[in-house]
């Protein structure tokens, strides 16, 4: 039999102190817990950061849908209002809802102060259909004289000159509000 000299392996542990040793002029090899711990709160600040921005974005792109959804229903309001005439067409001298104009559907209304007072939640169409996807929203409307120099100057009288005020809300917040005058003479 032949006798070798058995040299033993290095162990893990071997090894891995050898490598976590200071070594001359290249400083330690393995991170500190300091190191981790400083990597770690690093990470998790900009994780918070990044949350908060998707977190305005969101918020951001939602305001903006609320705006656009507003506009779309007070520019709807509005346009069936200025189709309406500015006087009665049976002349009637009233002001707002005649007595045979129910309160709604606004099927009956037939000139442009029938509108006056005007609040409903949901919004519906003319023949009052109620629109989808309007839970929450609510619209409203102002008409008034006003005076046709200074169309800032509400009158309580005639002046030929009608200022319309739609405004719609979300959960009681106002998103949008449109004005727009009525003459006579259109």
């Amino acid at each position: 039999m032949s006798s070798k000299f058995l040299v033993p392996s290095p162990r893990f542990d071997d090894r891995l102190m050898e490598r976590s040793r200071l070594r001359p002029g290249k400083g330690w090899l393995a991170f500190t817990i300091v190191e981790a711990m400083i990597s770690t709160v690093i990470v998790g600040i900009m994780f918070v950061a990044a949350l908060n921005t998707v977190g305005a974005s969101q918020l951001t792109q939602h305001k903006a849908s609320l705006v656009c959804r507003s506009q779309q229903l007070a520019e709807s309001l509005m346009s069936e209002i200025l189709r309406q005439s500015y006087k009665d067409p049976d002349g009637t001298p009233v002001f707002g809802r005649e007595s045979n104009e129910s309160a709604t559907p606004r099927m009956s209304w037939d000139d442009v102060d029938d509108y006056d007072g005007l609040s409903e939640s949901p919004p519906a169409t003319k023949d009052g259909t109620a629109l989808t996807n309007a839970t929450g929203w609510n619209r409203t409307v102002k008409v008034e004289w006003v005076d046709a120099g200074n169309p800032a100057q509400v009158q309580t009288v005639e002046t030929g000159v009608k200022r319309v005020i739609v405004t719609v809300a979300y959960n009681s917040v106002p998103q949008a509000t449109l004005t727009t005058l009525k003459t006579d003479s259109q």
